[in-house]
């Protein structure tokens, strides 16, 4: 890619965190630009207390959030866009294009994709307990996820997590004293409304575009960690291959919070796809 003017390049993080999670690789990765943030963890709580207002709608209520976001942004009426998306945020990405055709508002020039999955989401996702040498011990979620989404569990780690409280406590995940992917779990509970947390799961349990994946002609670049601790390798590759223009690149010894632990990886995907 070759653009004619700086691109914007919109942020979009993984399920609990915000946009800390990405490196500042709008100057650094030596162009110019600006970026856009979305977080979707401080949602309006519906009058019951307990959803936000919409969940049933799924992806497409995180869409339409999305929409609204861009709308409010001047920047987005640059020629050159650019996506980055982590994990929860790449799903987004994909449902949110393929919900536009790529056109309008959803007409991008490049997409990053970062330790994220076509789906279906809770059958790709392995959560891993343990590695003793060459053996991953991994533990699926398939079955549990409805257990684990109940209003008093996720109010119950909520608080575990949180020091007692259900209020939201904004992290920035650079300041991070460790960036394991269990450390920045934890910090993703603080950083999260708990009814945002359950709509996230609710959201996820129906995403599966693996067979629409050849109508997203824009130029990839998907990044998967060899240490992913929810999604093994193998799930980024399979969404690579189903991307008509998509590269994949294994980052060694990277987990889940690849965009945390390895910047330089990311900023060159941006780099490169912006023609900087």
């Amino acid at each position: 890619m070759t653009p004619t003017s700086d691109p914007t390049v919109l942020l979009l993080p993984g399920m609990t965190l915000n946009a800390t999670i990405f490196p500042a690789f709008v100057g650094a990765a030596g162009g110019g630009g600006a970026s856009i943030e979305a977080d979707f963890t401080t949602l309006v709580a519906s009058p019951d207390g307990d959803l936000p207002a919409g969940v049933s709608r799924g992806m497409d209520l995180y869409a339409d959030l999305l929409d609204e976001l861009l709308a409010r942004h001047e920047a987005w009426k640059t020629p050159n866009r650019l996506v980055v998306a982590h994990s929860f945020g790449g799903m987004l990405a994909l449902w949110w294009l393929l919900r536009h055709q790529c056109r309008g508002s959803a007409r991008i020039d490049g997409l990053v994709l970062l330790a994220t999955t076509a789906g279906p989401m809770f059958d790709a996702v392995s959560m891993r307990v343990a590695k003793l040498g060459p053996i991953d011990l991994r533990m699926p979620v398939t079955q549990t996820v409805r257990w684990w989404n109940r209003p008093a569990v996720t109010r119950f780690v909520k608080r575990l997590h949180s020091g007692g409280t259900l209020d939201i406590r904004r992290v920035d995940f650079q300041q991070l004293k460790r960036n394991s992917d269990l450390a920045m779990d934890w910090a993703g509970w603080r950083n999260t409304d708990w009814r945002a947390m359950r709509t996230f799961r609710i959201a996820m349990t129906g995403f599966d575009v693996r067979e629409r994946l050849s109508e997203v002609a824009v130029p990839t670049i998907v990044l998967h960690g060899s240490e992913d601790s929810m999604f093994k390798p193998e799930i980024g590759k399979r969404l690579a291959d189903g991307l008509p223009s998509a590269e994949f690149r294994l980052v060694e010894g990277a987990a889940h919070g690849l965009p945390l632990t390895h910047p330089a990886q990311v900023i060159e995907a941006v780099r490169d796809l912006a023609g900087w």
